[in-house]
C-alpha cells in the first residue's frame, strides 16, 4: 500500500520501484488528494496498480485502515509516495518475519535522500527522527517501534482496530502516532516489533524541509504529540553523540513550547 499525496514524480518513482519488485499482487494505492493527479499516475501503470479514491478519508489512519480492508495477503507493506525502496526490499520485508520467531511487525532501513542541503546538524540520528528517518546500523535487531515511512505488518498477528484515526495525521491534525500506537499494543500482547536493515527505503526529504523553521515546526508539533502521549518513548537501541545533543537542544525551545499547548491523550 503507498500513501499518497500531490508529489506525483516521486509517487510514479516509488510506483515504479514497487512494480519491479514483481509481487503477485497489485500496488494498492489509497489517493486522498483533492485533484486528479495521482489517479492518472496510476492509470498509467494499468493493471500492476490497485487504485483507491479516498477524498473523503479522515486522515492517513482512516486510509491506512481502508488499505487494511482490502488487502488480499497476510502480510501488508506500507510505504510513503515520496519513499523510494531499493531492489530487493520488499523480499527482504517478508524474510524478516521468518527469520525470528512471534514477529509481528517489520520496520525498513530508511535513511535520507536530500534535494537541499541540509544543516550539518540535521545528519544526527536525533534529527532523523524528525525527519521520518530510520537507520539503526546494519544488524537486525528488536526495537520499540517502527519509523512511518515504510514497514510491514503481520495481520494475523497485529491487533484489530489497527490504527486509530484520532492519533492519525490528517486535515484536522498535524499530529501522528499511529504506528507507536499499533507497536505498543502489538508488543503488550507479547509479539515483536524488528528492524530490518537489508531492506533499504530513501526518504525523500522534500525542498524546504531541510530548513531550521521546518525543524522548529516538527519539533513543535513533536512537543503535542507528547503531551497527549502523555510519558517518554522508549529509546531506540542507538547511542546518542555530542551532535545529537547539540541537536536537541536547538529544538528544545519549540518542543517544550508544544509540551505546553499540545492535546492531552486522546485515547
Amino acid at each position: 500500500m503507498v500513501t499518497c499525496d500531490d508529489h506525483l514524480g516521486y509517487l510514479a518513482e516509488a510506483l515504479d520501484a514497487v512494480i519491479g519488485e514483481g509481487m503477485t499482487e497489485p500496488v494498492l494505492v489509497v489517493d486522498m488528494s483533492r485533484g486528479d493527479g495521482v489517479r492518472q499516475v496510476c492509470a498509467e501503470r494499468g493493471d500492476a496498480v490497485r487504485y483507491v479514491a479516498a477524498r473523503d478519508s479522515r486522515g492517513v489512519s482512516d486510509s491506512r485502515n481502508r488499505a487494511v480492508a482490502g488487502a488480499r495477503t497476510r502480510y501488508l507493506l506500507f510505504l510513503d509516495s515520496d519513499a523510494l525502496p531499493t531492489p530487493g526490499w520488499a523480499a527482504a520485508m517478508r524474510r524478516a518475519f521468518d527469520e525470528a520467531e512471534r514477529v509481528a511487525i517489520v520496520g525498513a532501513r530508511c535513511p535520507a535522500r536530500w534535494t537541499d542541503r541540509p544543516p550539518r546538524l540535521f545528519h544526527t540520528a536525533s534529527a532523523g527522527d524528525f525527519l521520518s528517518l530510520f537507520d539503526l546500523g546494519d544488524q537486525p535487531m528488536d526495537v520499540p517501534r517502527i519509523m512511518g515511512t515504510s514497514y510491514a505488518i503481520d495481520l494475523e498477528r497485529v491487533p484489530s482496530d489497527l490504527f486509530p484515526v484520532e492519533l492519525g495525521f490528517g486535515p484536522d491534525s498535524r499530529l501522528a502516532g499511529e504506528e507507536v500506537a499499533l507497536c505498543e499494543r502489538a508488543r503488550s500482547e507479547g509479539w515483536r516489533v524488528r528492524y530490518e536493515p537489508a531492506a533499504v527505503v530513501f526518504h525523500t526529504i522534500r525542498p524546504g524541509r531541510a530548513t531550521w523553521p521546518s525543524m522548529f515546526r516538527r519539533a513543535f508539533h513533536a512537543g503535542q504529540e507528547g503531551r497527549r502521549l502523555g510519558r517518554r518513548l522508549d529509546p531506540l537501541p542507538r547511542r546518542k553523540r555530542a551532535a545529537d545533543r547539540l541537536f536537541q537542544a536547538a529544538i528544545a525551545p519549540a518542543f517544550a513550547a508544544g509540551m505546553l499547548l499540545g492535546p492531552r491523550d486522546a485515547r
